[in-house]
C-alpha cells in the first residue's frame, strides 16, 4: 500500500467519525487535516510523482462525487417541491 494511499484511507476514517458536518462543514477542515499529519509528513519525507498523480485522481473523484450529489440534491428538492 503505498503512503498516499494510507493518507487516504486515514481521511477516510476521519469523516466518517461524523454522522453530520453541520451547516459548516468547512468549518472541519483544518481539525481533520490537522490529523492527518503523520501521513502527511509520510508522503513529503518520499516525494514521487506517481503520488502526486493520485492525490489528483483523488481530488477530482471527489469533485465528481460532489458534483453528482449536488445534482441528487437538485432533482430531490425539485421533486418535493411537486408534491
Amino acid at each position: 500500500m503505498s503512503r498516499v494511499t494510507r493518507l487516504i484511507r486515514r481521511l477516510d476514517k476521519v469523516l466518517n467519525r461524523h454522522d453530520s458536518f453541520g451547516d459548516n462543514p468547512d468549518g472541519f477542515v483544518d481539525a481533520v487535516f490537522d490529523e492527518l499529519e503523520r501521513e502527511l509528513e509520510a508522503v513529503l519525507q518520499k516525494s514521487k510523482p506517481e503520488y502526486w498523480a493520485e492525490i489528483y485522481v483523488e481530488r477530482d473523484r471527489a469533485r465528481i462525487k460532489q458534483a453528482v450529489l449536488n445534482r441528487v440534491m437538485e432533482r430531490g428538492s425539485t421533486t418535493a417541491d411537486q408534491e
